[in-house]
């Protein structure tokens, strides 16, 4: 006999087997690559602050169904990230960073797991993102919706 908590634990089972599934093809649909850089100007001293995105995205890998590489000025991170959405539309959730932590190198916590970094749409033959819990512009600012990532592969 299942009684009443088994049959929650069952239905939530398979919530959880119907959430997998919406990731997993959420991955298919968007698997490539995509490529943004972030040109922020120059320093006093004039040196150029470029830093560069490449979201790997691939299907059947679990929780590591995307890759984040964020590498340029003064930056160096890598993110494990998971997909949730479908056809027209993903977020892009943080999962840990890459060496499996939930805290950056400096033992900060940016990220909850889970929480959206950024969405990313498909519609009249663009790309346009939403940022979300990643910030290309920097604390406080809040960079409108628009084309920033483009498809490489």
């Amino acid at each position: 006999m299942l009684g009443r908590f088994g049959l929650s634990l069952l239905a939530l089972s398979g919530l959880g087997a119907l959430a997998a599934t919406a990731a997993t093809e959420a991955a298919r649909a968007w698997a490539g690559s995509y490529h943004y850089e972030h040109d922020a100007g120059r320093t006093v001293g004039g040196s150029p602050i470029i830093v560069t995105y490449r979201l790997d995205i691939a299907a059947g890998r679990g929780n590591r169904d995307c890759l984040l590489r964020i590498e340029g000025f003064q930056t160096d991170e890598t993110i494990v990230c998971k997909l949730s959405g479908g056809d027209d539309a993903v977020a892009v959730g943080f999962h840990t960073f890459g060496d499996g932590r939930t805290v950056n190198a400096y033992g900060t916590r940016l990220y909850d797991v889970g929480a959206p970094l950024f969405e990313m749409r498909r519609g009249a033959g663009r790309l346009l993102t939403q940022w979300r819990g990643l910030n290309p512009s920097g604390a406080g600012a809040s960079p409108p919706a628009g084309t920033y990532f483009s498809r490489q592969g």
